[in-house]
């Protein structure tokens, strides 16, 4: 693949790791389509980046009906890949009301599966690469030591999506082998910037590395899946946590 004439679409770009994504692939010299939750973040990206080759798309996804929206508004795109990095930091959050738990536990699954599913589906004819951005709480479930109360302090919902998410990347890798589309997941670990002080004396003492995964170190990962360097690798799930599935 001519690494120069990469039409990639990254869903959530706007994010921490999003960005990191950008840049990478503009320092490249690709052409890069990210989504984001509005304009305010997608102007402010762009402003930052400052770059020809980046444009945005608005992607809010609550229910089927907006993928549905974003891709008839997309469809005549011709992306080569696609970086799923989307998340909602909503369905994190845990409530005293099952009915709303499983609202989260349904929209969860519906950004982290039924959304890429979709977008694969859809441009499959011009795709040549898929990523999904996964989690290490789709390897192994959280350390207790970490979230004493993990009834309240970590959503079921998101490793058991990001699992899924997983072995999702699998049936697609099988299914398109055949039409030459690789399909891989890199499941980090946390990352700096997102938690408190003391969340991150304590994962950084769990850790073997001894700290969280610095966001310069999120677009190494990507590329390499995204390249000719891993030509010959697809359905794998490459784990990028410093460690902590280890023990």
């Amino acid at each position: 693949m001519n690494y120069n004439k990469m039409y990639i679409l990254i869903t959530g770009g706007s994010g921490l790791i999003g960005e990191e994504l950008i840049s990478g692939f503009l320092e490249k010299k690709n052409k890069v389509h990210f989504t984001c939750t509005s304009n305010k973040e997608g102007l402010r990206v762009l402003k930052k980046f400052n770059n020809k080759n980046l444009q945005y798309s608005i992607m809010n996804i609550n229910t089927k009906d907006d993928i549905y929206d974003f891709i008839k508004k997309n469809k005549m795109k011709k992306f080569t890949n696609i970086i799923h990095a989307a998340r909602s930091l909503n369905t994190l959050k845990i409530s005293k009301s099952i009915k709303k738990n499983l609202l989260n536990f349904e929209k969860e699954f519906l950004i982290g599966n039924v959304l890429p599913y979709a977008l694969f589906e859809t441009y499959k004819k011009s795709l040549k690469n898929f990523v999904f951005i996964s989690s290490m709480y789709g390897v192994v479930p959280p350390n207790r030591n970490l979230y004493p109360d993990e009834y309240k302090n970590s959503a079921i919902n998101y490793g058991v999506s990001k699992s899924a998410q997983i072995h999702l990347t699998k049936e697609l890798a099988v299914r398109y082998s055949k039409s030459k589309i690789r399909v891989n997941s890199v499941s980090f670990g946390g990352f700096e910037g997102r938690v408190n002080k003391t969340f991150l004396k304590k994962y950084s003492l769990m850790c073997p590395i001894g700290r969280m995964l610095k966001k310069s170190e999120a677009f190494g990962p990507v590329w390499f899946l995204s390249s000719d360097l891993s030509k010959g690798t697809t359905g794998h799930n490459l784990v990028v946590d410093g460690g902590w599935s280890v023990w």
